[in-house]
């Protein structure tokens, strides 16, 4: 029975007594008094079941709340080798510059964040604040020669959303491209006296408050050259070329260029390549004096090939030639080796030699 229909069937019966009572009362036979009326009245309700006390029904609380913030990932890297040094990634909202910082130790090249919901651009600085890189335009560029804008690229975190991609690569920037996370100490990379503007298209060779830039112009049956200008405060100056010449003897190769090294120096790399079946690989490094460029490296050989790994220069030749069952020559031995950038040279840090098989050597 409903706890309703209890307190409806109590009332009734409250009533129905009550009757009784009145009536009884008006007509008591002799030798019964109104206290035992009462006492037997008593005894009826308390015979009939009780009524429940109605009670509310407790309100349903709905736990699950709206997410406030969103996940930002990507990839942190650094121009060395790895592991990572320790970095603090910065990720600063652009409409309230609030900070969100995650202290970088693992050494690795990935990082997941929770952001709350906003507009943000992500930046990394390196213990001391010397060296600072960044999520900027120069990232989904490619990290190229040709990728000279370095601005940072501003991307929405909305509640509940995963955001990926957003990698702070770009280590190639110049001085006040990257912020200064509050108050915090200015970068010691950026001398005082480094108060001229950056120039359309200069880079800073030595981190020096100095801008320089690298061109390669096709200069056609006079071949590529490769030129470094120097800011003077109003215009560039040409202090630096070289030149491939006729380009049907030999050839600027596409990967020419300048290249991070170290912490801040980027080193100007020159690869010329002879025409001929042999293949001649010239490649020569060059760094920023202060006036002008000198060269730091110089190798050359048959079949050669280069790349930089980190700090490290590897360049691979033929050793020696030979045949394999009377065909045409080739290369019978390959020499590799490795050259470490130390700030001011080139040192050798390793060697490989590589044997092709069942080849007869016949020249050396």
């Amino acid at each position: 029975m409903s706890s309703l229909r209890r307190f409806q069937f109590i009332v009734r019966s409250l009533v129905l007594t009550l009757t009784i009572l009145i009536i009884a009362g008006c007509n008591l036979p002799s030798g019964q008094d109104v206290d035992q009326v009462a006492t037997s009245v008593a005894a009826t309700l308390a015979a009939q079941p009780t009524a429940a006390p109605a009670t509310d029904m407790p309100a349903v609380v709905d736990t699950t709340q709206a997410p406030t913030t969103g996940t930002v990932s990507g990839l942190v890297c650094y121009p060395s080798e790895p592991p990572l040094p320790p970095l603090t990634l910065y990720f600063q909202e652009v409409n309230t510059n609030d900070l969100t910082t995650i202290e970088h130790t693992d050494g690795t090249g990935t990082y997941s964040t929770g952001l709350p919901a906003g507009t943000y651009v992500a930046y990394a600085w390196r213990e001391g604040y010397e060296l600072g890189g960044s999520y900027s335009e120069a990232v989904p560029c490619g990290l190229s020669v040709d990728c000279t804008d370095h601005s940072l690229i501003q991307f929405p975190v909305a509640a509940g959303a995963n955001v990926s991609g957003i990698d702070i690569c770009d280590w190639y920037g110049q001085p006040g491209d990257i912020p200064t996370p509050g108050d915090l100490v200015a970068p010691t990379a950026v001398p005082a006296t480094a108060t001229m503007p950056t120039p359309s298209g200069g880079i800073s060779l030595n981190c020096d408050g100095t801008y320089q830039r690298v061109r390669i112009t096709d200069q056609g049956a006079s071949g590529k050259t490769i030129s470094v200008d120097n800011w003077d405060g109003a215009s560039w100056v040409n202090v630096w070329n070289l030149s491939s010449g006729d380009p049907n003897l030999r050839q600027l190769t596409d990967d020419a260029g300048y290249y991070q090294f170290g912490d801040c120096q980027k080193l100007v790399v020159v690869p010329f390549r002879s025409s001929g079946p042999q293949l001649w690989l010239e490649l020569s490094v060059h760094v920023w004096n202060g006036a002008g460029m000198s060269q730091v490296y110089f190798n050359e050989g048959y079949y050669g090939e280069w790349s930089k790994i980190g700090d490290v220069i590897r360049f691979r030749e033929v050793s020696k030639l030979g045949t394999v069952n009377n065909g045409p020559l080739e290369p019978c031995e390959y020499i590799t080796l490795d050259y470490s950038w130390d700030g001011s040279a080139f040192n050798q840090t390793g060697s490989n030699l590589e044997t092709v098989p069942n080849c007869t050597v016949t020249v050396q």
